[in-house]
């Protein structure tokens, strides 16, 4: 690698610092109802090619659905565990059905450097921002990727 294209570690890590989530998210957050099928949910992920939503109500996150998710049941279906139960039919799942309650949020503060752990060691796919209890943005793994790789071609430019 040429000199002036060389990495510096103590500069990239500057770098991810100074990148906060506010900067990466995406505002427009799509958002879905625990009541909705796990059939419109796969459809809307196709559509907008994303692969995760926050579950809201009340104006509140209570989960998040994501493709992950969708498989999971998928392997379920196949084998025969989701039709009925007690008289339930299971056979259109709903969202509540399949998405994770344990939510990790991230401020609009974090910084890139936390993000990426986070969306590591805890295997994120969906990041909801969130300021004062109120969903203001979502980072997904594709804005990481870019932000990230971005940093590095921006400090050996």
């Amino acid at each position: 690698m040429a000199e002036n294209n060389s990495l510096s570690l103590t500069k990239l890590m500057e770098r991810l610092k100074q990148i906060k989530a506010k900067d990466i998210m995406t505002e427009d957050v799509i958002t879905v109802r625990k009541d909705d099928t796990l059939t419109d949910v796969a459809k809307l992920m196709i559509t907008k090619r994303i692969s995760g939503f926050p579950v809201i109500e009340n104006d509140k996150i209570i989960g998040i659905i994501t493709a992950n998710d969708l498989f999971l049941v998928m392997d379920m279906i196949k084998a025969g565990e989701v039709l009925k139960d007690n008289g339930t039919d299971y056979s259109q799942p709903r969202v509540s059905f399949a998405m994770s309650t344990e939510i990790i949020t991230v401020n609009p503060e974090g910084t890139l450097d936390d993000i990426i752990s986070l969306m590591k060691y805890r295997n994120i796919h969906t990041l909801p921002v969130v300021s004062q209890n109120k969903l203001v943005g979502v980072i997904g793994r594709r804005d990481v990727f870019r932000s990230f790789y971005g940093a590095i071609r921006d400090l050996i430019s």
